[in-house]
């Protein structure tokens, strides 16, 4: 009680013991270490599909490997083995007739048919079907950024028709920054930071990595800010590899043997890829345009 009241009066916290911080240390280390060896399966998994001849599959799993060399120190020392092979073989893999790498082709052709304001406008559909998956993995430890996509796509549905305010501006660049940093996490990573989906399987915040979908979010979303804070007229090109990226392959990949062409649901949102293509072709006015993006965010992709 004396040691309560002492902490109490003089604002200092007792002093960390010894053996808790050797603890919190052993438990950092334990984390590190099950993400070398997640990285490390995921590498051989990798090259065993590449010898089984399933690709798509085999992409998955490589560059999951490469994103946990890539971003934490230790499994990058661990790993230096592999990841020159890994390298090489996602490399390859760019030039294979996979299905996000075809679609994408298209996507980029046919983008050059509209102006830049179509093409963020194309990308902005795309990132407001993906809502609701945002919005239930937000729900996981660490992932609570997630969530705020909601409150982006309320700006940008504002600003089609207005001017956004000095605050509303200072938020999104403030989000931009919190959600680059997020995309380097060890909850980024998190397989167990998973819900479930109606057909009793689980979508892992993981499965946004697949086709650097995470990192092309953010490169169009850091784009897009600017775009609306500074005008159409000063924004660079738009980041079109963000639209293939809604097929989200790598629940499906990972969670089915199927082939991806095959699913009905990755069909039907080839669909709405080129059906968004054929809507901004008709030059849709704003109030059109948010009214599809109020009907896509709460679609439910999977």
């Amino acid at each position: 009680m004396a040691g309560f009241f002492k902490n109490l009066f003089s604002g200092k916290p007792e002093k960390e013991s010894e053996e808790e911080r050797q603890r919190k240390q052993e438990a950092a280390w334990e984390e590190k270490a099950e993400l070398t060896d997640s990285a490390e399966g995921c590498y051989r998994k990798g090259k065993e599909y590449l010898r089984k001849g399933d690709l798509e599959r085999a992409r998955l799993y490589l560059e999951r490997a490469s994103t946990l060399y890539s971003c934490f120190d230790q499994v990058f020392d661990e790993c230096e083995v592999l990841m020159e092979d890994c390298d090489e073989q996602i490399g390859a893999l760019e030039e294979e007739d996979l299905l996000y790498n075809e679609l994408l082709e298209k996507v980029q052709e046919r983008s050059e048919e509209l102006d830049n304001a179509q093409n963020y406008i194309w990308g902005l559909l795309s990132l407001c079907r993906l809502q609701t998956i945002f919005d239930r993995l937000s729900g996981c430890p660490g992932c609570e950024i997630l969530g705020e996509l909601r409150r982006v796509l309320d700006l940008f549905d504002q600003g089609l028709e207005r001017e956004l305010s000095g605050e509303e501006r200072e938020y999104l660049n403030d989000f931009i920054t919190r959600f680059y940093d997020f995309g380097d996490s060890e909850a980024f990573a998190d397989l167990s930071n998973q819900v479930s989906t109606e057909d009793g399987k689980a979508l892992q915040v993981f499965d946004l990595n697949g086709n650097t979908t995470f990192t092309c979010i953010h490169l169009f979303l850091d784009k897009c800010i600017y775009a609306f804070c500074g005008g159409w007229e000063a924004a660079e090109d738009a980041e079109v590899d963000l639209i293939p990226c809604t097929l989200i392959e790598d629940y499906y990949l990972r969670t089915s043997e199927e082939n991806l062409r095959e699913i009905p649901k990755i069909q039907e949102e080839i669909g709405r890829i080129w059906s968004d293509y054929e809507f901004l072709e008709t030059e849709p006015d704003a109030p059109a345009i948010r009214e599809r993006m109020e009907g896509y965010r709460t679609l439910n992709l999977l």
